[in-house]
């Protein structure tokens, strides 16, 4: 979402809510595939090449086609795409049929996560917030994402470490 943030700060054409459903696009597939039944496979559908290119390039169409514009389907895209990029860094999932998951996992590891993923709501709140107009009351609106957005990254790699803890036995094995 704070790339959503921060494309909406450059660029004011399209509505949040759409660059926020674009940055999100891939874990929304990854739940639909879910729910069918498709477990195993749900990530490489939803975050893998060619699948992504699929569901982007389907996304920009039709933002493309809503906003009567190339340039709001192309920024739709590189939304879109950006989230199994920055996966790499947070997640561990296969990139391309046949592939081995890649990434840093930090999803794994709540304190580099959480500093990852701030420093990520910050620059993103920052571009967000420049594209309003100075003064006390915009800066309060404008500062509510940012704290939203560290809230719940904070509330979830807390839930992710309190999950590592509990797994592990006294001696320090994980159990399954």
């Amino acid at each position: 979402m704070a790339i959503a943030l921060g494309v909406r700060g450059v660029r004011r054409d399209l509505p949040l809510w759409v660059l926020v459903a674009a940055s999100q696009g891939c874990d929304w597939m990854e739940m639909v595939f879910d729910a069918t039944g498709v477990r195993r496979q749900a990530s490489l559908w939803s975050h893998a090449f060619p699948f992504v290119l699929v569901a982007a390039g389907a996304a920009a169409i039709v933002a493309g086609f809503w906003k009567r514009s190339v340039g709001a389907a192309l920024v739709v895209l590189g939304v879109y795409l950006s989230h199994p990029v920055a996966d790499l860094v947070t997640g561990l999932k296969p990139l391309w049929v046949g592939g081995p998951p890649v990434g840093l996992h930090f999803i794994e590891r709540p304190v580099p996560d959480v500093i990852a993923q701030s420093i990520l709501c910050v620059i993103g709140w920052a571009l967000y917030s420049r594209s309003f107009h100075p003064g006390r009351a915009h800066r309060l609106v404008t500062l509510a994402p940012l704290v939203v957005l560290l809230w719940l990254q904070g509330v979830s790699d807390l839930v992710v470490y309190v999950r590592n803890t509990a797994r592990r036995s006294p001696s320090g094995q994980v159990t399954r």
